[in-house]
């Protein structure tokens, strides 16, 4: 399902709302718009019925998480859980293997995720946007230029398998697949198609080719939430070292 698929319903939910409206309105022709009219109440009359049906759905508990898990740098519980489902989901998406991916601070919109039920509605809040996740072949040393731009940002997320070092604004000890990165060597990284368009700033990706697995970053989460739902397992992660800023 597509967060915008709401759109149109939100936007009349927000028009709708009396805090919205103004109390009293002046023509120029002196006629008043105030508190009187009555068609309010009959737009929420008809809103009603599809509103209900959509709290209902964002309602529905599609996991459970252990303990609380909070976005912080340069690295985080929340963000290495991220990481990990959209890794382990990239590969099933492009069926064949693929070596790392990683998350930009400011594209995880939630502070924390709380310990408890996890609801479908809670996932969209974590990560609202429709970014598409897609398939790119960068060189070794695209992956030095593209972690030293996440160093100077404070550190960024990324799955498991993958670390790095983070001292006075720049990257070293770059560790893919728990290996030293090689810079002749052509990696496999699956990146946020904004991420993968220069977006935040990472000019080094922009212009170079992608597959497109037409599946949202959001898609990602939800499928392997429920994945590990139904085996019975729960929302659990650690802040294990990933990410070892110096100074």
């Amino acid at each position: 399902m597509r967060l915008f698929k709401f759109l149109p319903l939100l936007f009349i939910m927000l028009a709708s709302c009396k805090q919205y409206l103004p109390t009293q309105y002046s023509y120029k022709d002196s006629r008043n718009v105030d508190s009187t009219v009555t068609s309010l109440a009959k737009i929420e009359n008809i809103i009603r019925p599809y509103k209900t049906a959509l709290d209902k759905e964002m309602n529905v508990v599609i996991g459970y998480a252990d303990t609380m898990l909070t976005k912080t740098q340069p690295e985080s519980d929340l963000g290495n859980w991220m990481c990990d489902v959209m890794l382990a989901k990239s590969k099933d998406y492009y069926k064949a293997d693929v070596d790392f991916t990683f998350l930009n601070h400011g594209g995880i919109r939630l502070p924390s995720l709380a310990k408890g039920d996890i609801t479908y509605g809670k996932m969209i809040e974590l990560m609202p946007f429709d970014n598409r996740i897609v398939i790119m072949q960068i060189k070794g040393t695209t992956i030095d230029s593209l972690f030293n731009h996440i160093a100077s940002k404070g550190g960024w997320h990324v799955s498991k398998g993958t670390s790095y070092a983070i001292s006075n604004g720049s990257a070293f000890d770059i560790r893919i697949n728990g290996e030293p990165l090689k810079m002749d060597r052509i990696y496999t990284l699956a990146v946020s198609d904004y991420l993968a368009q220069g977006g935040d700033n990472c000019t080094m990706l922009k212009g170079i080719p992608y597959i497109d697995t037409r599946k949202t970053l959001r898609d990602a989460l939800i499928e392997g939430l429920k994945e590990a739902t139904a085996r019975g397992e729960h929302v659990r992660s650690i802040i294990e070292g990933r990410v070892i800023k110096l100074n």
